[in-house]
C-alpha cells in the first residue's frame, strides 16, 4: 500500500516540478512533458530501484485510465458540430499516429524480449 502512495506521489512530484520549470524557464513547452523527461532522466540514473517504486503506482493509474476518457467522449458527443471535416481529419491523424506509436513500442519490446514472442 505504501509503495502505491510513494509511486503516485513521485509521479505527481515530477509533474509539479515540470510545471515549475515551465513557468520559470520554458514557457513554450508543456510542464507535464518537462516533468516526464525529468522523471525519465532520474530513471536512467537510478535504474531499477526507483522503477520498482513507481511501477505499482503506475499500474494503479493504468487500471483507472478508461475513466479519464469518459469526459472526453461525452464532450465530443455534446459538441458534434465541431466534428466537421477538420475534426474528422484530426481524429484520423490521431488514430494513425497512435498506430505508429503502438507498432514502435511493440517492436522495441519484442527486441528487448529477444524476439521470441512473435513467431
Amino acid at each position: 500500500m505504501i509503495t502505491y502512495i510513494l509511486g503516485i506521489l513521485l509521479v505527481i512530484g515530477f509533474y509539479l516540478l515540470g510545471e515549475a520549470v515551465q513557468v520559470v524557464l520554458l514557457p513554450w513547452l508543456p510542464g507535464s512533458m518537462i516533468g516526464m523527461v525529468l522523471l525519465f532522466v532520474v530513471f536512467v540514473i537510478f535504474g531499477e530501484r526507483l522503477v520498482r517504486w513507481v511501477k505499482e503506482g503506475a499500474e494503479l493509474f493504468i487500471s483507472y485510465l478508461p475513466l479519464f476518457f469518459v469526459p472526453v467522449t461525452v464532450g465530443v458527443l455534446q459538441y458534434e458540430h465541431l466534428v466537421s471535416w477538420f475534426g474528422l481529419s484530426f481524429f484520423a491523424l490521431l488514430f494513425i499516429s497512435s498506430l505508429f506509436v503502438m507498432m514502435f513500442v511493440a517492436i522495441m519490446m519484442d527486441r528487448k524480449a529477444g524476439g521470441s514472442s512473435c513467431g
